[in-house]
Formats: structure tokens, C-alpha cells, sequence
């Protein structure tokens, strides 16, 4: 059973870290396809990716997931994961605030804004907040860090 928490862990990580990247993959093409750059910073018409928040959180589930892969190997092989199972738990915990922060953000840009036309993080128009890539990861931060606060509980770490 508590294997299975593991595995959940790992795969609620998995798969923020391909939503991610795919977002981000979609990003760069979309911003490649604008301006014919990746390299472009100043005077866009949509933000660079590498200047998102989404980017920067791309590299927090792939960092997660690769720590979580470790761990997981750890337990089907019976050694302690304590101390990397806490360490996991406080970036998950950064994560999760560094995401809804933005998300948080983003809401109130969205609501603030008198434009007709609002845009998302990504610089993609959008009438609903609640279906930006900006929400959807920080959704699944939040459920790697439930997750990891199970795990916390019934192994006491």
C-alpha cells in the first residue's frame, strides 16, 4: 500500500512535468512563429517563454519528478527515503507557492483589467482564468504535495 503512494507521487509528477513541457514547447513555437526568434526579450508581442513563470515551473516538476523517480527506486529496493522524501516534500512545498503566487497573479491582472481582450500567461487570449496552463499546474503541484504529505503521515517522516 504504501508503495502506492509512491508511485502516485511519482506519476502526478510525471505527468506535471509533460503538461508542462508541452506547454512550454508551445510557447516557444508559438513565439518562434511571431517573431522568427527564441532569443527576443524586449518589445514582444507575447513575453518570451524564458520569461514566464511557466518555464521556470517546467523545471520544478522535471527537478520533482527525477527526485521523486529516485525515491521510488529507493523504496522498491527497501532503503531508508526519509531524508530525501522530506527534502521532495520541501520543494513541493516551494512549488506549490510559486504557482498559486502566480496564478494568484494572473487572477488579478485578469480581473483588473478593463481590456476586452484578456490574456493568459502565455499571452494567449483567454475569457476564463480558470483554463490557463497557470492554473492546471498549480493544481497538480498542490496534488504532489498532498500526496507527499500523506506519505509524510503514515511513514512519519
Amino acid at each position: 500500500m504504501r508503495n502506492n503512494l509512491f508511485k502516485l507521487q511519482t506519476a502526478i509528477l510525471l505527468a506535471g512535468t509533460l503538461f508542462a513541457w508541452f506547454t512550454v514547447y508551445t510557447d516557444f513555437k508559438r513565439f518562434y512563429n511571431l517573431h522568427g526568434s527564441v532569443t527576443k526579450i524586449s518589445d514582444c508581442v507575447i513575453p518570451n517563454p524564458v520569461t514566464t513563470a511557466c518555464f521556470y515551473g517546467a523545471f520544478a516538476f522535471l527537478l520533482g519528478f527525477i527526485w521523486s523517480a529516485s525515491i521510488l527506486s529507493k523504496v522498491s529496493r527497501s532503503k531508508d527515503v526519509a531524508k530525501p522524501q522530506r527534502n521532495l516534500w520541501y520543494l513541493l512545498i516551494a512549488g506549490t507557492i510559486f504557482a498559486w503566487g502566480n496564478f494568484g497573479l494572473e487572477v488579478y491582472k485578469f480581473y483588473s483589467s478593463e481590456v476586452a481582450g484578456k490574456v493568459s500567461c502565455s499571452g494567449v487570449a483567454t475569457d476564463n482564468v480558470f483554463l490557463t496552463p497557470c492554473f492546471y499546474g498549480s493544481a497538480i503541484f498542490l496534488s504532489a504535495l498532498i500526496v507527499s504529505i500523506i506519505i509524510r503521515k503514515s511513514r512519519r517522516i
